[in-house]
């Protein structure tokens, strides 16, 4: 999902009212930069380091391995007494030793690679490293399994928790959910953007984002009924740039290119009570700042051991006439 795929960036053709809500109610970090493909991305959120430092140089062929070396905001966050999930694409080692329940998280569902083949009823998914089959659509399990963890760190733990969401859509391929297997919510929304005058392919891709949203719109309810809404800070990004090509906003170049269309990505932040709601900050903030950013809002110390790259967002995001220059220069 590309910076120009949400409403809040400016793009006409695309419904995306739950993840525009978070900008309009938190923080839009406009020049916010990721690597040109995923893997290398999810490196960085996990390390606070270019994905260089920690082993990993592909997207497949073993090469998307983050080195066993490597300290993970979910074991910093653990330690610090915070419950600790992620659901959905990991996409940062398959192997025993690399799989998110060995990299500090205590509970994982989701897939390794950087995709899937079946969107509807997945099979190449596993809890906690034993494989498992979904019934259901994709994007809504992975949804389900997060409101189950927050539901459960909220109402039985009494704690902090730290959930990661990362939807392995809009990736390809572009499935939705359709009539053949009787839901046609998926064909309904593809008509949709077909009248809109999209071609087929732009179509499915706006789709599936929508159906990220409605999602979305999901979690953030929860947090509303268990009453945490206001003491969670919520985080929507992607790992990479767009893939869509209809509407743009006149950049140039798509995922795995380093022209900013390849490389600049959504950011939206909300924290109530700490966030001045409708901000938008043209500071070069990068994937790799969100490790310290965190240690710092859990009041932990980052590794002293080794280079960290990112430099933390919690003045950019909480007072207003913080207007630093931050990245000088982001890498890619």
């Amino acid at each position: 999902q590309g910076y120009w795929d949400t409403g809040a960036t400016g793009n006409p053709h695309i419904d995306t009212p739950s993840i525009d809500s978070i900008a309009k109610a938190g923080i839009q970090l406009n020049r916010y930069y990721a690597a040109p493909v995923c893997a290398p991305t999810r490196a960085g959120l996990m390390s606070g380091r270019y994905y260089l430092r920690t082993g990993l140089y592909n997207t497949r062929f073993g090469g998307d391995s983050m080195g066993l070396g490597e300290i993970t905001i979910a074991q910093l966050l653990k330690q610090a007494g915070y419950r600790t999930g992620m659901f959905g694409k990991w996409h940062l080692g398959k192997y025993p030793g690399y799989q998110p329940q060995e990299r500090g998280f205590d509970q994982f569902f989701g897939h390794y690679h950087g995709h899937i083949e079946r969107y509807h009823f997945p099979d190449q998914v596993f809890h906690n490293g034993q494989p498992v089959e979904a019934r259901g659509y994709v994007s809504d399990v992975f949804t389900d399994a997060s409101i189950d963890f927050i539901e459960h760190s909220v109402r039985q733990h009494e704690g902090p928790f730290f959930c990661a969401l990362m939807f392995n859509a809009p990736h390809s391929p572009f499935l939705l959910d359709t009539s053949h297997f009787g839901q046609p919510g998926g064909d309904k929304l593809l008509q949709k953007y077909l009248d809109r005058g999209l071609p087929i392919r732009e179509a499915r891709i706006y789709g599936l984002i929508e159906r990220i949203d409605n999602n979305l719109g999901r979690l953030l309810s929860i947090l509303d009924t268990l009453g945490v809404a206001d003491n969670t800070m919520v985080i929507f990004t992607s790992d990479n740039g767009g893939v869509s090509k209809y509407w743009k906003g006149g950049m140039n170049g798509n995922k795995a290119s380093v022209y900013e269309g390849g490389v600049r990505a959504p950011c939206f932040v909300r924290w109530p009570n700490q966030i001045e709601p409708g901000r938008k900050v043209d500071a070069q903030t990068s994937h790799v700042d969100w490790l310290p950013t965190l240690c710092e809002l859990a009041k932990i110390q980052p590794p002293t051991d080794r280079m960290i790259d990112g430099i933390s967002l919690v003045g950019l995001l909480t007072r207003p006439n913080h207007d630093a220059q931050h990245h000088r220069y982001v890498y890619h």
